[in-house]
């Protein structure tokens, strides 16, 4: 469980490295691209719901153990939580990204496959539908909820990493990485201020209200499906 929560913490800092991330910024005009593939199984199969460094991390290993259980458990409540209302994020992001890139001028086709290896892009991706020109692969590292400390609120947090592939060679025809309440400030990567509407005091807050709950992380997501659209204006 330890080394659980010590990759989550690595994920949560998405990016951060001593050098600037270098993304690949999109060339509309000399890219050709009016059809894309939505590469679907975006999302990891939980939600979040963490406390950066927690009172218990700080009593040595079992401190650390009691506190990793402690993280855990409030991840689970959240997690039933969501399920108690039967809110799909998977869903919802690919809606939103749907409706988003058609918005922009795109044909769009949901491209079902193989569930990928969680966090990461795919390594190879399945035939694209006709008239598709491009897959877009989001791959979400985490979502759901964060506090930066004991006694702060949790508000909601996203990471995702984007790319556009031409189908026709597999270049890459733009990558970024997107994150909303960054744990860290990170050079090179787009960053979004979590909205104030969704500070929740602690874990019982958190759970007071499933719908709003839900609400946070659909907002997040919303946000990063739309930023990540707007890389391919």
């Amino acid at each position: 469980m330890y080394r659980k929560l010590a990759g989550l913490v690595a994920a949560l800092s998405l990016g951060a490295c001593a050098s600037p991330y270098v993304a690949t910024p999109y060339d509309r005009a000399s890219a050709g691209v009016t059809g894309v593939a939505l590469v679907e199984d975006s999302l990891p199969e939980k939600a979040i719901a963490y406390e950066v460094a927690s009172v218990g991390s700080n009593f040595g290993l079992i401190g650390a153990l009691i506190d990793t259980g402690i993280q855990l458990e409030r991840q689970d409540a959240v997690n039933d939580a969501l399920a108690g209302i039967q809110f799909d994020a998977e869903g919802e992001l690919e809606t939103r990204l749907m409706s988003a890139l058609s918005a922009e001028g795109y044909r769009v086709a949901p491209l079902p496959g193989e569930a990928r290896k969680k966090r990461d892009w795919l390594g190879t991706y399945p035939t694209a539908p006709a008239g598709t020109d491009a897959w877009l692969d989001i791959a979400v590292v985490h979502y759901g909820y964060m506090s930066s400390g004991a006694g702060q609120p949790f508000r909601p947090t996203v990471g995702a990493k984007v790319r556009l592939v031409k189908v026709s060679d597999g270049s890459t025809l733009m990558e970024n990485q997107i994150v909303y309440n960054p744990l860290n400030t990170m050079q090179g990567i787009i960053t979004i201020a979590p909205n104030p509407e969704y500070a929740f005091r602690n874990r019982s807050d958190l759970l007071a209200d499933p719908a709003r709950l839900a609400a946070g992380i659909e907002d997040a997501l919303n946000q990063v499906a739309d930023t990540a659209i707007q890389l391919l204006r």
